[in-house]
């Protein structure tokens, strides 16, 4: 199989920023005596249409609470953890082959741009990069197909000839709506999730052999 573009989710593919997201708001909840569990978190991963957090926060929490406050300390310990964040395994080798091989690489993310881009530079991943699709770019962001297929249409590339690298079923839900083939890399918060529509599933990049769907 031969492809010509790769399309890697952000959140928790690129960087796992799902458990340091999941712990911020976890640590909200039990500010005001509730609890999240990973199962309640879970079907939030990789769509942009959920019900903001914060408004939780203020059905949970009694009267008089500043929510914004709340919600601002525990925004910014979740910040603050995913600068920590390394680079997920395999993923920067992949980039690397993908761009000895003239391979287009893309990002494909229900977050902003705002958000993806700046990670990106920091990580020193931008350069290897040659198109950024956001929920800000897309009607509908995951698990909707728009933002992969944004991602293809930058790269001028046909969808039936790509690979998306994702990390939730939501995602990879997106993936395969949109055309591409899709390999789910699963971590702690998302390895329950159903995959069963992920054309090959991992724990990491570094558990697929060089080949698999035409990856280099």
């Amino acid at each position: 199989m031969k492809i010509s573009a790769i399309v890697l989710d952000f959140d928790g593919t690129i960087i796992d920023t799902e458990w340091p997201h999941f712990e911020a708001v976890r640590g909200a909840y039990r500010e005001l005596g509730a609890e999240l569990t990973l199962d309640q978190w879970q079907h939030r991963i990789g769509r942009a249409d959920n019900k903001p957090w914060i408004e939780d926060l203020r059905e949970l929490a009694p009267s008089g609470t500043d929510v914004e406050e709340l919600a601002d300390r525990w925004r910014a310990h979740k910040n603050a953890a995913t600068t920590t964040q390394p680079i997920r395994p395999g993923i920067e080798e992949l980039m690397g082959r993908a761009w000895m091989a003239g391979l287009p690489v893309a990002v494909a993310s229900s977050s902003s741009h705002s958000w993806v881009a700046p990670h990106l530079e920091r990580l020193g991943l931008a350069d290897l990069v040659h198109a950024v699709r956001t929920r800000d770019d897309v009607e509908h962001a995951k698990p909707w197909p728009d933002v992969y297929l944004a991602a293809c249409d930058a790269m001028a590339v046909d969808p039936a000839s790509a690979v998306a690298i994702e990390d939730s079923h939501n995602g990879c839900v997106a993936a395969k709506a949109a055309g591409l083939s899709c390999v789910a890399a699963y971590h702690t918060v998302t390895a329950g999730q159903d995959f069963s529509m992920a054309d090959v599933v991992v724990p990491d990049l570094t558990h697929l052999e060089p080949g698999t769907l035409g990856l280099p």
